[in-house]
């Protein structure tokens, strides 16, 4: 793998790399002293005091270490330092891949930030995250909404600024993080949308998942407060013998509840427990003794937001019908 020095920008990261980064921008050699730097190197075999793991896997409180079969081992170091050893053949877009999402992510847990499995975009002077696990369609609707002018401030990671306030206050509004070089869709959304997969890179090799660049529309320095979270699901299809509604049939839909899509609020505790379970890393709060700072962090984003279930249709036939209703539903966010 080609190495170098490198200085990028990756959300709050100014990053010194080893490793060429093509899907970010590089800056100047004078962008400042880098807040991470990734290493060529020999990784560790094993990390001491882990607190958590699986098999590829290991964690303590200020060590991560990751091995990818076929593609190479990342050790992680107190949110500033990452070595990476590649695998012999492995392909330098699927590094990078990892580098870019679950090393970023590990980087910003390490740095005492909390995030969401979510996208997000800007709406007015606020904004608005869809939540949900992967497949659920978060990037596709993001980049929908983008067709329609609402600026995009992540993708699959909505990054919570803490530092404004106490963070295990419920006191101070929940800033987010500007984190989006790209967005990354499935074959069939791209297709939808009138793009060509061949213009774009793969997100990983054996994939039919794509990057698509985007110029970033929000200063690096522009934290917006969240303003509402939209946990994604998706309608189901009605019984053979479930109720009937006229007003559904007189509007073409057979009534088939599949075919709906819905805003249901959820308020409370419910919300409260429902964002922790979307947080990055949550299977590492509890051993790492941060599980406390992140239900005050929820606790603390629901006072300030609304939370709704949002509920639409799987066909990509109904989806400007389904982004038409989102937009209305914006509208009624309070200013």
């Amino acid at each position: 793998m080609p190495s170098g020095v490198g200085n990028y920008r990756l959300g709050p990261f100014l990053l010194a790399s080893e490793i060429p980064l093509s899907e970010l921008q590089q800056l100047d050699d004078e962008a400042g002293p880098p807040d991470v730097t990734i290493r060529l190197g020999i990784a560790p075999e094993r990390i001491e005091n882990v607190v958590a793991n699986e098999s590829r896997w290991w964690a303590s409180r200020e060590e991560y270490l990751l091995k990818v079969p076929n593609v190479a081992t990342f050790f992680v170091r107190h949110g500033r330092e990452v070595t990476v050893q590649p695998a012999p053949g492995s392909l330098p877009g699927d590094v990078r891949a990892y580098l870019l999402s679950p090393i970023f992510s590990t980087l910003c847990y390490q740095s005492g930030m909390y995030s969401l499995h979510a996208s997000a975009i800007r709406v007015g002077d606020s904004v608005v995250a869809f939540v949900g696990d992967s497949g659920a369609g978060k990037s596709t609707l993001a980049a929908y909404l983008r067709h329609r002018g609402y600026p995009i401030i992540s993708d699959d990671f909505c990054l919570l600024d803490t530092r404004v306030g106490d963070p295990r206050s419920e006191t101070g509004p929940a800033l987010v993080v500007p984190v989006a070089p790209a967005l990354k869709l499935w074959r069939s959304a791209l297709e939808q949308l009138g793009g060509s997969p061949e213009d774009h890179p793969r997100v990983f090799s054996l994939d039919d998942k794509y990057r698509i660049r985007i110029s970033p529309s929000t200063s690096v320095d522009a934290r917006l407060p969240l303003r509402e979270v939209l946990f994604l699901e998706w309608a189901e299809p009605k019984t053979a013998d479930g109720p009937q509604d006229a007003d559904a049939i007189d509007a073409g839909r057979d009534n088939d509840p599949a075919l709906e899509t819905s805003f249901t609020r959820i308020e409370g505790v419910h919300a409260i427990a429902r964002l922790m379970e979307f947080t990055h890393h949550d299977y590492l709060m509890k051993p790492t003794g941060r599980q406390t700072g992140s239900f005050l962090l929820c606790s603390r984003i629901m006072s300030q937001a609304r939370a709704f279930a949002f509920r639409r249709p799987r066909d990509f036939g109904h989806i400007d019908r389904v982004v038409d209703d989102l937009e209305r539903h914006l509208a009624t966010i309070p200013a």
